[in-house]
């Protein structure tokens, strides 16, 4: 995309494309941020969530297969019939407190060094609380664990007789846990950077007819400063030949008269031409244009007029500027030799203007319609021609120059394409 911007945009580019980009890069990368940051704490709550009720569950099952009977004696027959759950993929404890601690359950292989599990006598046989505890065992290795009461079968005993611990290596879920905080970091860097392109495009895009409006001024800047620069010259010239004597004063003003009336043409032009790339407003009505066609005509025999009947809905006094600027230009250019023979025809909304002249140039016959604007190297018929085209693309029409296969130009205007 940056590859489309030419060389000379970069500065506009950067005037007005950065601060658009930014905001959008800024906005994209913090939406990104957001939606991982709530990804990676909604799957941490469910980490814990998983392990918490995995402990929960073993442990509810040892309270529900185990009891003591009258005598105080443990029973674990019932849980190891159940090979799913003993032996257990947990460390499983049932301990009465006493002095020293009563291990009436306890792993055969302990996977964690723990043996004191006093720390929970307040919270569990006291209080007769359900606790999740995390801690380290005297390896260093993590773990966490879920301890419930238990209760004697003897009705009149209300205080817990001993309490279920189990305990869990939380490393697995974290391993998960930290795979997926990597995947979701690759995720969201990978969608910033999609949304960075995409950003890039949308701001190459939204930013097109800006840059054609610029460059659409700097071009109308530097045809004006063209298109002026010959009679002003000219006129410079005359005042100097005359203050030293070379040329008469009245031949020299008569030659500035009309320097001076065709640079005001010329200024007329420019200023129509503004007002249309602004945006002019039509005032559209029902015109005869064979018949509008013919009243612009000059009274001698230079052109030669073939036309129908053809009735257009259009703007007949900016019709009238086309009509006049493609006789003007046919008159100025479309002759080798001699007097210019010019033909019009006139059919179905089209006017068609045809001379013996040298023809367009190539260049200038290789612009599609929506890039034909006036520019200084278009010569003496740009700013003519610039007019035509925009006030034909005002009524929705179009514009076709071609070269006749015989010599000269030919133009078409086409006002209901």
């Amino acid at each position: 995309m940056l590859l489309l911007i030419k060389q000379g945009q970069w500065r506009s580019w950067l005037r007005l494309g950065l601060p658009l980009l930014l905001a959008w890069s800024l906005a994209w990368l913090l939406g990104m941020a957001v939606l991982a940051k709530v990804a990676i704490d909604l799957r941490a709550e469910r980490r814990d969530a998983d392990l918490d009720t995995q402990l929960a569950l073993y442990a509810t099952t040892v309270y529900g297969l185990t009891w003591f009977d009258a005598q105080g004696r443990f029973h674990d027959e019932l849980l190891k019939l159940e090979p799913d759950l003993y032996p257990a993929p947990y460390d499983i404890w049932v301990v009465e407190p006493a002095i020293p601690a009563i291990n009436h359950l306890a792993p055969v292989t302990p996977r964690f060094a723990l043996s004191d599990f006093s720390f929970l006598n307040l919270a569990v046989m006291r209080e007769r609380h359900k606790v999740y505890h995390n801690g380290v065992d005297a390896q260093g290795l993590a773990y966490r664990l879920y301890a419930m009461p238990t209760y004697s079968d003897q009705m009149t005993e209300t205080a817990p007789k001993a309490m279920v611990v189990v305990v869990a290596d939380p490393q697995p879920g974290q391993a998960a846990y930290q795979a997926f905080v990597r995947r979701i970091v690759l995720a969201a860097s990978l969608l910033g950077l999609m949304g960075l392109l995409v950003g890039l495009g949308l701001t190459y895009w939204s930013l097109r007819p800006a840059w054609a409006s610029l460059r659409q001024r700097e071009r109308f800047l530097s045809a004006t400063a063209h298109e002026l620069r010959t009679p002003v010259a000219a006129l410079r010239s005359i005042c100097e030949s005359a203050q030293r004597g070379d040329e008469a004063p009245q031949r020299a003003l008569t030659r500035m008269h009309e320097l001076l009336h065709t640079a005001s043409h010329t200024l007329e032009d420019l200023l129509l031409f503004a007002r249309l790339d602004a945006g002019a407003t039509l005032e559209r009505q029902a015109v005869r244009l064979d018949l509008l066609v013919e009243t612009l005509l000059p009274e001698d025999d230079s052109v030669q007029l073939e036309a129908s009947t053809s009735v257009v809905h259009l703007d007949p006094r900016l019709a009238s500027v086309v009509v006049r600027n493609l006789l003007e230009n046919a008159r100025k250019h479309g002759s080798r030799a001699g007097k210019p023979i010019i033909k019009v025809q006139v059919a179905d909304g089209q006017v068609r203007v045809e001379d013996q002249g040298a023809g367009f140039p190539v260049a200038l016959l290789a612009r599609k319609q929506s890039d034909f604007v006036m520019s200084p190297s278009q010569g003496g018929s740009g700013l003519g021609l610039a007019i035509v085209n925009m006030i034909v693309r005002l009524h929705g029409g179009a514009l076709r120059l071609e070269n006749k296969p015989e010599g000269g130009a030919r133009v078409t205007v086409n006002f209901q394409a």
